[in-house]
């Protein structure tokens, strides 16, 4: 049984798709922005592969349901993100190899378990998602990701922000700072998972990190960077969406290529410290 919708069916999901992108972009850039300050923007790629197990040993017994993927996804998703946190908080390993030690396992299992279904189509369908398989479970879960982040940023953005700058303080001062960690990392995994069926669970990251090193060329403080870069992700998704509605194609890989130009652009134009804005003339002038 195929993993993926026929290409046609994306046609009939525009408003599916639309939705779920539209929560992506509210929930996933400001956590973006978040894995950025923290120096942790390869996270969000790790925590993508660390979802593959359990959405593959799902497919393997369930087959494509909708709840079992996104159960077995959303499972494995916070048992990387909750070891990898463990293991970085020992000091035995850095967090970035912690992280690698573990996605790397999870995706080397992931593949494994695909294995044995013999349906490689299943891969690329988890890995680089499918618009027709956004259907109302799908939407719940990305309505669910994009509230539950907005509501808890509101709530510990300050702590958030304060164990991005100096979690060793964080910890010296016994502030719950190894909580908030572990909070922002499932909310990121809750985050992928819910994206991961339409737009793929590698192209999510991409929706998720570049709009949000795009903002950083727009604005400084983090309220400025999140909002410029939900502003990216909803301009990157809209257009990949109707380039990808267009062209009758899956929409992910388009979107995030329309995401990196909004980044080229970011990079060259952006009035905070954009290349354009140190030409020598440029500083004369202003000088």
């Amino acid at each position: 049984m195929s993993a993926l919708p026929d290409l046609a069916d994306a046609h009939f999901a525009m408003p599916a798709a639309v939705a779920g992108a539209l929560a992506l972009a509210f929930g996933g850039a400001p956590l973006g922005v978040l894995l950025i300050a923290r120096r942790m923007s390869l996270v969000g790629d790790a925590l993508s592969h660390g979802i593959l197990p359990g959405a593959a040993l799902a497919y393997l017994l369930a087959g494509p349901d909708p709840v079992a993927l996104t159960l077995g996804a959303l499972g494995a998703g916070f048992i990387v993100a909750i070891l990898s946190s463990l293991l970085a908080r020992t000091g035995r390993l850095p967090e970035d190899a912690a992280f690698a030690v573990f996605y790397l396992s999870a995706l080397a299992l992931g593949v494994v378990i695909l294995g044995r279904s013999a349906n490689s189509e299943a891969l690329l369908g988890l890995l680089f998602g499918a618009a027709g398989g956004l259907d109302a479970t799908g939407l719940i879960v990305s309505a669910i990701a994009a509230s539950g982040t907005l509501i808890l940023l509101a709530l510990f953005l300050r702590g958030f922000l304060a164990e991005s700058a100096d979690p060793v303080f964080m910890r010296a001062s016994g502030l719950p700072g190894g909580l908030l960690h572990l909070l922002l990392m499932m909310l990121v995994a809750l985050n992928l998972v819910a994206g991961f069926r339409a737009f793929g669970a590698l192209m999510t990251v991409g929706l998720m990190m570049i709009p949000a090193a795009s903002a950083r060329f727009w604005a400084r403080g983090y309220t400025g960077q999140a909002a410029a870069a939900v502003l990216m992700s909803v301009l990157a998704s809209g257009s990949g969406l109707w380039l990808a509605h267009s062209l009758g194609v899956e929409p992910g890989a388009i979107m995030t290529l329309c995401a990196s130009a909004l980044f080229a652009v970011s990079a060259l134009t952006g009035p905070n410290k954009g290349l354009l804005q140190n030409l020598p003339g440029r500083t004369h002038l202003e000088g």
